[in-house]
């Protein structure tokens, strides 16, 4: 049987390290805890099986937003800096370089990726709130559906959302040429970020998800988990 063990994180024998070191999300809340001799109390030992089923579609929908976000911060950035702009290319089509229109269509590419990110947020929260109410509907098979459709929304956004957020992040520094690598502008920033918290939860795995249940009606799996398999701790030993 799995178990939540909660306890007191400021109790002796709990260390926490703030060793994240990725390129991006640096308030990401990532690191290694340690725990010798900690304390558990028995009403702390929770069955697992008691927690909200669709619990991985929810804590996604948190990606997609974080997704949304940048990609909108993004597009402010790009169509201020642009707007700013003063330098212009002798071989360019407008003789300032806000009115160039290829330039013009970028920014215009990376809005619309952002309310792109956007709906496909906000509608992969429908069938999560679907599954909210379901839970409390005693209603076992509508529950199990609900379910797979959080799970299998919560994923095909961050597939797509993936696609869109990191391709247009990375498209403003066509805008900018070489000053848009500028360090004090920092506008890599938005790429980091999106490439990173898009790499938390690898969408190659999600996307087989998804085909598997297309294809073969598989269940999604609700709850997973990141460690050592046995099979790696056997080729290993």
């Amino acid at each position: 049987m799995f178990v939540i063990a909660a306890l007191d994180a400021r109790q002796p024998g709990v260390t926490h390290s703030d060793d994240w070191n990725g390129f991006g999300q640096q308030t990401t809340g990532s690191g290694t805890s340690t725990y010798e001799s900690a304390v558990v109390e028995p009403e702390n030992i929770i069955d697992f099986s008691t927690r909200f089923k669709y619990q991985t579609a929810f804590y996604q929908l948190f990606h997609l937003a974080t997704l949304t976000g940048i990609a909108r911060a993004a597009t402010t950035a790009i169509a201020e800096r642009v707007a700013a702009r003063t330098r212009t290319f002798s071989h360019g089509n407008a003789p300032t370089y806000r009115h160039e229109p290829q330039i013009q269509q970028i920014v215009g590419e990376v809005s619309a990726a952002a309310h792109a990110a956007e709906a496909i947020a906000l509608h992969a929260a429908e069938p999560a709130q679907w599954a909210y109410e379901a839970a409390f509907s005693e209603d076992v098979d509508e529950e199990k559906r609900a379910n797979i459709a959080a799970e299998t929304a919560s994923a095909q956004g961050q597939i797509s959302s993936t696609s869109l957020v990191v391709a247009a992040t990375a498209k403003i520094f066509d805008a900018l040429g070489a000053s848009g690598v500028s360090r004090d502008w920092d506008l890599d920033r938005f790429w980091r970020n999106a490439r990173t918290v898009s790499s938390h939860n690898p969408t190659v795995f999600k996307a087989k998800v998804v085909g598997d249940h297309e294809i073969n009606g598989t269940e999604p799996i609700y709850v997973w988990a990141i460690g050592t398999s046995d099979d790696a701790k056997e080729e290993t030993a």
